[in-house]
């Protein structure tokens, strides 16, 4: 259990429309390998360039939630607990990338 936030991090609003930073970047590459996009020959590097904050959010999500569900599912179907899941990307499951 993670512990609640007393101060807040932002003292603005959000800017959702903005390019990635480089930071932000690293996290959507990072996502790609959990998805299996890294083996694609535009992603992450042309994708996440073309990103805002807000499709890196949803992209970086999305790639987490879908490993946690495969993770979950190799486990139940027998995988030993230390058994690496091995995403493979899914061109035609997602919704398009800016």
């Amino acid at each position: 259990v993670l512990p609640s936030v007393s101060k807040k991090l932002r003292t603005t609003a959000a800017k959702e429309d903005t390019n990635l930073s480089e930071f932000q970047t690293e996290l959507v590459h990072l996502a790609a390998v959990l998805n299996g996009d890294q083996v694609l020959s535009s992603f992450p590097d042309e994708t996440s360039r073309r990103m805002s904050v807000k499709d890196g959010d949803e992209y970086v999500s999305g790639a987490v939630s879908r490993f946690m569900e495969a993770s979950k599912e190799a486990k139940k179907l027998g995988a030993d607990e230390s058994a690496i899941v091995d995403m493979r990307s899914s061109l035609t499951t997602r919704k398009k990338l800016p």
